[in-house]
């Protein structure tokens, strides 16, 4: 699979407590006192690693993952930056996979969650999760709460599903109280803001897994 940003990685391949040696190590300076926790919970539950833009040094082979806990350290979410071989990885879900159990996810977010999905789909997009709620899906583990944000992602369609799809997510998070931040993936696999499409301006941050950059409002459009 060719890697892009949101793909969950399996690590069900590595040892646990290896895994853990590699977490605490890789633990951003904010949760360096979290180690315990960390260790605690990787021992008990195998989460995954999410592909990230790599920021570490990487052998050839290798890619960089980010773990986020399923706990806090004050107001942020504990989180760590690794580096593991390709070939150490047992497969990868994509935030589409994960919305097809959107089922697994309770409460008022989950409900959220199906009606977002139902309209992407009125609209000929494909819809999937990912952060927080992608996590608690997966996992089982709670990742969500009663303040958090939903974060999804849409493919497909044109300029005019797209923006359709945006203001009815906006009417149903606004309903909801809930915020929500929406992505669109590209064909080239890049991502730009929901919100930026949508809006008048003539650039827009693209993300990829390997880069970041500004480009015009013309070649985005072409490319979704």
């Amino acid at each position: 699979m060719t890697l892009a940003r949101h793909l969950l990685a399996d690590l069900s391949r590595l040892d646990r407590a290896a895994l853990a040696d590699r977490a605490v190590a890789g633990l951003l300076p904010p949760y360096a006192g979290c180690a315990a926790r960390v260790r605690a919970c990787l021992a008990a539950s195998p989460l995954p690693g999410i592909v990230a833009r790599p920021t570490l040094p990487l052998a050839p082979g290798e890619v960089q993952l980010g773990l986020a806990f399923p706990f806090r350290e004050g107001e942020t979410r504990v989180k760590s930056a690794i580096a593991v071989a390709e070939s150490e990885i047992a497969g990868f879900t994509d935030p589409f996979e994960v919305a097809r159990r959107a089922d697994a996810l309770a409460g008022p977010l989950g409900e959220l969650l199906r009606g977002l999905a139902a309209c992407a789909a009125a609209r000929g997009l494909r819809f999937g999760v990912i952060g927080s709620a992608a996590l608690e899906i997966v996992t089982g583990l709670p990742y969500t709460s009663a303040r958090s944000d939903l974060d999804v992602i849409v493919a497909g369609g044109d300029a005019e599903a797209l923006a359709a799809f945006a203001a009815a997510a906006e009417a149903r998070a606004r309903a909801a109280g809930v915020r929500v931040d929406a992505e669109v993936t590209l064909a080239d696999g890049g991502g730009v803001k929901l919100a930026e499409l949508v809006s008048p301006s003539s650039s827009l941050v693209v993300k990829h897994v390997s880069d970041v950059r500004l480009a015009a409002r013309a070649e985005v459009l072409a490319a979704l």
